[in-house]
């Protein structure tokens, strides 16, 4: 089966669901009384955002290598931005964290893996600059960390997204796309099941919304949003693989949210921005698909070295 066609389908299919079930969720919640959950308005934003990014990744589907490294580059130039407002950054390590965005995506666009050891010596290598250029013994290396950490977090976890679709073709860009409305899937289970059933929350000092329930609920999520794309994924990777992936995205999904939590908590903000509808900012929306996207793509590497190469 061609990954291609049946990819963009299923976004389809997934952006006009995205808009109906946001609708019809908004007309149900229209009337009850505050405090009960997310507003009608609310719900049906983030119906229409997620049919938004659908297509967005279906574009970057059809574009190959080159779309995928867009769609990275701009959540990662967004996500930079969120971030940087998070620590406080100053300037010139706003505009230095812009250019090792664009340089990370394309060196790995162009090399894929290979592209780590341009990127981790020559970054590393540029940033110890700043505290030398830009001396301020008050807040120097904290800066430098903070921007450091963005780097890795952002630019560096979705750059396994474009490392996938290069080595990999159509069915890199096919896994990417899956892993992302897993991620999607899951963390909207997660919700529905922790608000229904969540009575134990599962990391109350960064979460106390997040419950055992939801957790759950993220294995349930990642299931179904993985069986959209079952066809591709088992004709690419086998059944054995396919399956592995459900505990990759809803363990992914967990940590990469529970780690911006801790993020948000230390800078005293409950959203990363605001101008996402329904969400707040692109962090809170890609948080769980910064770490779900390594994780697939190591293990993919792993079962490679142990000589069952995938795909």
């Amino acid at each position: 089966m061609s990954p291609f066609p049946y990819t963009v389908v299923v976004l389809a299919i997934a952006a006009l669901v995205g808009l109906l079930a946001g609708a019809a969720a908004a007309a149900v919640r229209r009337g009850r009384q505050p405090g009960t959950g997310p507003t009608g308005r609310t719900v049906l934003a983030r119906g229409a955002s997620y049919a938004a990014l659908a297509v967005a990744l279906g574009i970057a589907a059809w574009l190959g290598t080159p779309g995928i490294a867009i769609l990275a580059a701009l959540l990662g130039a967004l996500g930079l931005a969120e971030w940087s407002a998070l620590a406080s950054l100053p300037r010139h390590h706003r505009v230095a964290l812009q250019v090792t965005n664009v340089a990370i995506v394309a060196l790995v666009a162009r090399l894929g893996a290979g592209a780590a050891e341009w990127v981790v010596g020559g970054a590393t290598l540029a940033g110890m600059l700043w505290p030398v250029i830009r001396a301020d013994p008050t807040r120097a290396m904290r800066d430098l960390g903070f921007a450091a950490i963005g780097t890795i977090l952002l630019p560096g976890m979705l750059a396994h997204g474009i490392a996938l679709t290069e080595e990999r073709g159509e069915l890199g860009a096919a896994t990417f796309v899956a892993l992302a409305v897993a991620v999607a899937v899951s963390d909207v289970a997660a919700f529905v099941i922790g608000r229904r059933f969540g009575r134990t929350p599962l990391a109350p000092r960064l979460s106390p919304t997040k419950t055992r329930a939801g957790a759950v609920g993220n294995v349930v999520g990642a299931a179904i949003g993985l069986a959209l794309f079952a066809p591709v994924l088992t004709t690419g990777f086998g059944v054995a693989f396919t399956v592995a992936l459900v505990p990759i995205v809803a363990i992914g999904s967990i940590w990469g949210d529970l780690l911006e939590s801790a993020a948000k908590r230390e800078a005293g903000q409950k959203d990363a921005g605001r101008w996402l509808p329904g969400f707040g900012g692109i962090l809170d929306r890609i948080d769980s698909l910064l770490i779900t996207l390594p994780l697939a793509y190591w293990t993919l590497r792993l079962v490679d070295l142990a000589g069952g190469r995938v795909g």
